[in-house]
This record gives structure tokens, sequence and C-alpha cells, in this order.
């Protein structure tokens, strides 16, 4: 119960995660840090708007999709135990 209660009050988040340093994910994230500074840096006000809304649509469509896989997920474990076998 205490597990709902906390999710109710915003407390926890599960669509959040750590990524460890020295992962893959952390690798990526990096390389994609410096290749974003690098790209502003070559870029004036105006144009550096462009790459900005490119990783904005790209943020919302990973978020998307995140939530279909999720939610394809959970209709697959449902099925699996409500399954008589």
């Amino acid at each position: 119960m205490d597990t709902i209660r906390e999710l109710f009050y915003g407390n926890i988040h599960p669509f959040e995660r750590d990524i460890p340093k020295g992962s893959e994910g952390d690798r990526l994230n990096q390389l994609i840090i410096r290749h974003d500074a690098a790209l502003k840096a070559m870029l004036n006000e105006q144009e550096a708007e462009i790459p900005e809304k490119l990783k904005d649509a790209l943020t919302e469509q990973s978020s998307l999709s995140e939530c279909e896989g999720f939610v394809n997920g959970f209709r697959l474990g449902f099925r699996l135990l409500s399954d008589d076998q």
C-alpha cells in the first residue's frame, strides 16, 4: 500500500531510470552531449533552434514508443497470467 501512495504523490517515477557511469547508455549520452555542443558552436542562434526542435520531437517520439512498449508488455504479461495452462 505504501508503494501505491508514493506513486500517487509523485515520489515514484516508474519511467525514470538511472544510467550507471561507464555503461553503454552513459557512453552514448556523453557522445550525444559532445556532438550537440559541437553543433551548437557552429550555428547561429536562429539556426540552433532547428536541432533543439529535432531533439524535442525525438524525445517525444521515444516517450510514445516507450509507453507503447510498456502497454504491450503489460498486455502480454496479463495474457500469460490469465492463460489456462
